[in-house]
């Protein structure tokens, strides 16, 4: 039987406990530049998905490390940012490895004298060519079309990367580095669970589903990282128009556009915004009969939202909260007949020169 991309969702959880099981040996690079170099300030430059999993991982990295950690679109780092010093440690970002802007970001921060890490899931790829520092992402093969394993394993790495570099310089104490093992443990057990009620939402809301003909996804905090990287992937799936907005964005002139024809997604996880969030989706729950939530099981039985018994760390939510938009934008875009396996522009990276390889 042929792999579909819903075998690589199933798999995640087997892939992230094994990187949890070697987390040492994977950052090992990235422990090294802190060892050798002052760092005070982490810019993460990748595109699509790497920089959607660089964002989501942002906010822990900032908080456990301790230092400023920006997110930028790796063209836009090469082309444009000027406010770097020699404290700046440049981490270029590509999961094929062939990214050309993410190759591009590294040699430039080389030029300026800067410490740079590459972060792929392929072993002598292009971008490790350019750095004498890599953290390998061991997330395996991804040959049924977008990416789902490698985006969570991305995630994850960035956040074993601080969590190892922290307890390295003395600014976790043991107990408190364990505990976010413990937490990180149990999130990736939720895994499971998300993917089971995903499927069982999507059977019971399948046919109004596939009425949609537009798509908005919306979510706060790291995340926004988890709504924009769904988004993404409903785009790259379904192959149709999709909007993606931070929940307050949403809130300053986006909202104008709601009708009875649209189709919203919330993604509520336990945060400081989440009351926000459920009060915009009951407002437009009178304008739509298409808003739905991504959130916590909390036992009221509404069967309009996709709601899951997740562990629900606020540091860590993103590897469970993507897992059910996961399942759908797969199950949606196969029931749309679309073949997530063929590139629908195959000579697109080689007309503009955006990756090395092509497919």
């Amino acid at each position: 039987m042929a792999v579909e991309l819903y075998d690589y969702i199933v798999e995640q959880p087997i892939v992230l406990t094994r990187m949890l099981d070697h987390s040492k040996q994977i950052t090992r690079d990235f422990v090294d530049i802190f060892s050798r170099n002052k760092i005070s300030r982490i810019i993460l430059a990748g595109s699509g998905s790497s920089y959607n999993a660089a964002y989501s991982a942002k906010y822990f990295m900032q908080k456990i490390l301790r230092i400023q950690v920006d997110v930028q679109t790796a063209h836009s780092f090469t082309n444009y940012e000027n406010v770097i010093d020699t404290e700046t440690l440049v981490v270029g970002i590509s999961q094929s490895g062939e990214s050309t802007a993410a190759v591009n970001s590294i040699m430039k921060a080389i030029e300026c004298g800067l410490p740079t890490i590459a972060v792929t899931s392929e072993e002598g790829s292009y971008i490790t060519e350019h750095t004498h520092h890599v953290m390998i992402v061991p997330s395996g093969d991804e040959e049924a079309g977008a990416t789902t394993k490698g985006y969570t394993a991305t995630v994850l790495a960035f956040y074993l990367a601080a969590l190892e570099t922290a307890r390295h310089l003395n600014l976790l104490k043991e107990e408190e580095y364990r505990s976010c093992y413990n937490s990180l443990t149990t999130t990736i057990e939720s895994i499971p669970r998300a993917i089971k009620k995903a499927d069982e939402w999507y059977e019971k809301n399948r046919e109004e589903l596939l009425q949609a003909k537009t798509l908005i996804v919306s979510g706060y905090g790291n995340n926004y990282g988890t709504a924009l990287e769904a988004g993404l992937k409903f785009l790259e799936t379904s192959r149709f128009p999709v909007s993606v907005y931070e929940l307050e964005e949403f809130m300053h002139g986006p909202y104008n556009a709601i009708d009875e024809s649209s189709y919203i997604f919330f993604i509520v996880p336990r945060g400081a915004s989440k009351e926000r969030a459920l009060r915009l989706n009951e407002y437009f729950s009178t304008k739509t009969n298409h808003s739905y939530m991504v959130t916590q099981d909390d036992g009221s039985g509404d069967e309009r939202n996709v709601s899951v018994s997740f562990h629900e760390d606020e540091d860590f939510t993103p590897i469970e909260y993507i897992v059910p938009l996961q399942v759908l934008f797969f199950r949606l875009a196969k029931d749309k007949q679309v073949d997530m396996k063929t590139v629908r522009y195959p000579d697109f990276h080689s007309f503009m020169n955006s990756k090395r390889r092509f497919e």
